[in-house]
């Protein structure tokens, strides 16, 4: 959704800057994983009200993201209400409405439970070193132009900067009756880089025109922490989109054709083949995986995501592997 782009070529050089680097024998394919999480515990008997608190404000959370927390969570109910008739008579009251916060000037009305969360977010700087083509010598040798000594490429070197985002969530459900935790999750601490794709969810009192490229990478972290605690509570829904690449492996590459044309079993089968000749293959272990999600089979899906874990770093196997060992024991089609 959201994307940066830099430098700038000549044409000439740019197409055979293209025509060397480009790898035509990769395979990609953008596969939505869509399923139903069932609740692990529910609500109490007799609940049919809520109020959702903003998060604290402190050190590592400012306003911004503690009313961004709520919103999230707000939006999950009634995304819940909405589709699987969560709620049918309940007065959700979202912080900042008629309810919220008595230190933040709402007005606590009378409720069955609260929801009450903490967010911490933390934000590291890494300044790194590239080199980048800056310019074209068009006359090489005699000067006689293209063809006739060859034209050089000049590079620079110049300063790049990752933020690495680091966000820990925790949520709780108080029953206002006793005055006791119903339930308390804190789910493993999520992280993300300013590359990542981000995928919030945003409620009527929040608009994406509000938010920094930050503040929707902070989102969709929280996000993820409340849709878990959510999903304990009611019945949620999972939404995610990946992209799968191939290796060289022609199993795996087909494997990724397959799953494009959403193929599952048959992208399965590849990917095990594949997988037969190199279990190091973490490409043909995530394609698995992912084929296992798309068809409903989580457990599977758990064990392939590990052997992608095991065979590269990447964030996008762990997140995955997180996401089943949340899941996968509760999801069903829908």
């Amino acid at each position: 959704m959201y994307s940066r782009t830099l430098s700038r070529l000549g044409t000439p050089v740019a197409l055979a800057v293209l025509a060397i680097t480009g790898c035509a024998s990769a395979e990609r394919a953008v596969v939505n994983l869509r399923y139903v999480v069932e609740p692990s515990r529910g609500l109490p008997p007799g609940m049919k009200t809520l109020a959702v608190n903003p998060a604290k404000v402190g050190p590592t959370t400012d306003e911004k993201w503690s009313d961004m927390c709520a919103t999230i969570l707000t939006a999950l109910v009634n995304e819940s209400r909405s589709s699987f008739g969560t709620f049918d008579e309940a007065d959700l009251a979202a912080a900042g409405m008629s309810t919220g916060d008595p230190a933040r000037g709402g007005k606590l009305l009378a409720v069955d439970g609260v929801i009450l969360s903490n967010v911490n977010v933390k934000v590291e700087k890494h300044v790194g070193k590239q080199r980048t083509m800056s310019g074209l010598s068009l006359w090489g040798g005699g000067g006689h132009g293209w063809g006739h000594g060859g034209g050089d490429v000049d590079t620079e070197e110049v300063e790049t900067v990752t933020r690495n985002i680091t966000v820990q969530t925790e949520f709780k459900l108080v029953d206002s009756a006793n005055n006791k935790v119903w339930e308390h999750h804190l789910p493993p601490t999520f992280r993300a880089t300013d590359r990542t794709k981000a995928s919030p969810i945003f409620g009527s009192s929040q608009t994406e025109a509000e938010l920094t490229p930050l503040d929707h990478i902070v989102a969709s972290l929280v996000e993820k922490g409340a849709r878990e605690f959510i999903s304990r509570l009611m019945p949620c829904r999972i939404e995610v989109e990946t992209e799968v690449f191939s290796s060289k492996h022609e199993g795996c590459m087909r494997g990724v054709r397959l799953l494009r044309a959403e193929a599952y079993d048959d992208a399965l089968s590849a990917f095990q083949g594949a997988l037969a000749d190199n279990p190091d293959d973490h490409r043909a272990a995530y394609g698995a995986g992912v084929a296992c999600e798309a068809s409903g089979r989580y457990g599977e899906a758990i064990n392939f995501y590990k052997q992608a874990c095991a065979g590269s770093p990447d964030l996008k196997y762990a997140t995955a592997r997180d996401r089943m060992k949340a899941y996968a024991d509760r999801a069903g089609q829908g």
